[in-house]
């Protein structure tokens, strides 16, 4: 009779493996923290979505990257990338996927392991992150879809590992299918790839941040910005776009639109990715970047604009506006009351 498997949440302990785990946890919160404060928490998602699906892809043997991810999601060719060859039905899920993270703040963790769970009596007491990956191990084990992998957003959101459900977080691995008595190499690899992902994502939101501070300076420093304002708002929620969409969003000719969009090429706002063909296609400078279509900015950024004027100038305005209105108010005979 076989053995039953080891439990994923009560590891061997050592030093390394406490240190390891406190990292994974230290990268997470860092990144829900700033999720929940940074305005640019929309687009970040939208991205965050692509990496993660294309994670738990590649844990059912499809050979795909991010940026194929990207690509069909806006059903759009890419220079340089082949089409995906292959017929798998799930690259057509990501929608759907979608949608569920979008509700699955409100949903209990059991609702997302759809198994029948003898847990321990302990089992409130071992850290969450390991509660996690014993459940979705569970899982993987009892479902071969992708259904496991992108449950886990979800998972760790529902047991209060994150306050927002962040679609990176995907850490896929095979083993918890194929080698699950591994537990001193799934536990270990497990954090690492949690540490990791929550690490690219706090960099990729960074770029966000630092592509709109780059707009608004650009903006601000235009004498008649026109659109540029509307258009690079757009290209946060919808960063690969073309003439003729910009034209129909923002209710411009198609001369309009292009001259549009090549004033923010030249701005270095958006890169044309169309490779000379006969029609063109800009991207987003963060994602122009991140999928080498163009090198990184290099050297330290420019500090931002002051946000407001210096204060001796503004009093010294205020002064001035105040006796002028003293003057006219004792022109029409109005004094000020005696202190």
């Amino acid at each position: 009779m076989a053995s039953p498997l080891p439990d994923l949440s009560v590891p061997d302990w050592t030093p390394s493996l406490v240190s390891v785990l406190e990292q994974a946890a230290l990268a997470i919160s860092r990144l829900d923290t700033r999720i929940s404060a940074t305005s640019a928490g929309a687009a970040w998602r939208l991205r965050a979505c692509w990496s993660g699906y294309a994670a738990a892809l590649r844990a059912q043997g499809v050979e795909i990257d991010e940026i194929d991810i990207f690509g069909r999601d806006y059903d759009l060719p890419l220079p340089g990338r082949r089409p995906i060859a292959t017929l798998y039905n799930e690259l057509s899920g990501l929608e759907s996927w979608r949608d569920e993270l979008r509700h699955a703040q409100r949903r209990h963790w059991r609702e997302l392991i759809p198994l029948s769970l003898d847990l321990p009596g302990d089992w409130s007491d071992r850290p969450l992150l390991l509660r996690a990956l014993e459940l979705g191990a569970r899982y993987a084990r009892a479902e071969r879809s992708s259904a496991p992998w992108l449950a886990f957003p979800a998972l760790l959101g529902a047991l209060g590992v994150t306050r927002n459900v962040l679609p990176c977080l995907v850490p896929a691995d095979k083993a918890w299918r194929l080698a699950p008595r591994d537990r001193a190499a799934i536990v270990p690899r497990y954090l690492k790839s949690l540490t990791r992902l929550a690490e690219d994502a706090l960099e990729q939101l960074s770029a966000i941040e630092a592509s709109r501070q780059a707009a608004a300076r650009a903006i601000a420093a235009e004498r008649r910005p026109g659109a540029l304002g509307t258009l690079l708002a757009r290209l946060m929620v919808a960063p690969l776009t073309t003439p003729r969409e910009v034209a129909h969003t923002l209710d411009l000719t198609l001369s309009g639109a292009g001259k549009l969009l090549a004033r923010a090429a030249a701005l270095d706002l958006v890169v044309e990715v169309s490779a000379r063909q006969s029609w063109r296609v800009y991207l987003a400078r963060d994602l122009a970047t991140r999928y080498g279509f163009v090198a990184a900015r290099r050297g330290r950024p420019p500090a931002p604009a002051a946000s407001t004027p210096p204060i001796d100038d503004a009093l010294a305005r205020f002064d001035a506006e105040m006796a002028a209105l003293d003057a006219q108010l004792a022109r029409l005979g109005v004094t000020a009351p005696a202190d």
